[in-house]
C-alpha cells in the first residue's frame, strides 16, 4: 500500500501547491503524516466492502474505467470523514479553531456537518480510489449487486 500512501499524499500536496500553500514532499515528511496516508491507503478495501466492491489485479481486458454511483460517493465521503475523525481524535485532536500547534479542528463534525468545500475533499479522495489503485496495478471490481427498495416488489 505504500505506493497508493505515497499518491495520497502527492494528491494533497498539489491541492496545496496550487492553492499557493508550502507542502513538503513524501521524503520530507515525519512519520506521523506519512502514517496518516498509509491508513488512508489501508483503509479503500474496508470502504469497498461498504459498497459491495473489492480490489482486483488489474487486467488489460478488464481495463474498462470504473465509477463510483453517486449515493456511493456519499456513503464513502461519509465513511472517510468518519475514519479522519477517529485518526485526529485519537492523535489528540479536539474541536475548535483551526490550530494546527493546539490540535484543534471545527471538522471534529458529523460529515453533514461540514462545510461544502470541505465536504467536497472526501468526495474527491472517493472518486480517485480507481485511479490510485491503478498506479499499484490494481482494479476496483463490483463484487456483489447492491439491491434498491424497489427490487423484489412484484
Amino acid at each position: 500500500m505504500e505506493p497508493i500512501a505515497q499518491a495520497i499524499h502527492e494528491r494533497w500536496r498539489s491541492e496545496q501547491i496550487s492553492g499557493g500553500r508550502p507542502a513538503p514532499s513524501w521524503e520530507e515528511l515525519d512519520e506521523s503524516r506519512k502514517e496518516s496516508s498509509r491508513d488512508q491507503a489501508r483503509d479503500i478495501p474496508v470502504k469497498l466492502r461498504l459498497v459491495g466492491c473489492d480490489i482486483a489485479p488489474s487486467a488489460e481486458e478488464a481495463a474498462t474505467d470504473f465509477a463510483f454511483t453517486d449515493e456511493e460517493v456519499e456513503k464513502l465521503a461519509a465513511d472517510e470523514h468518519r475514519r479522519w475523525m477517529r485518526e485526529r481524535i485519537a492523535d489528540g485532536w479536539t474541536a475548535g479553531g483551526k490550530d494546527a500547534a493546539c490540535k484543534t479542528t471545527p471538522y471534529l463534525v458529523p460529515f453533514e456537518e461540514l462545510p461544502a468545500e470541505i465536504a467536497e475533499y472526501d468526495r474527491i479522495f472517493v472518486r480517485e480510489i480507481p485511479s490510485l489503485l491503478k498506479l499499484a496495478g490494481l482494479r476496483v471490481v463490483r463484487t456483489a449487486t447492491m439491491s434498491t427498495p424497489d427490487q423484489g416488489k412484484g
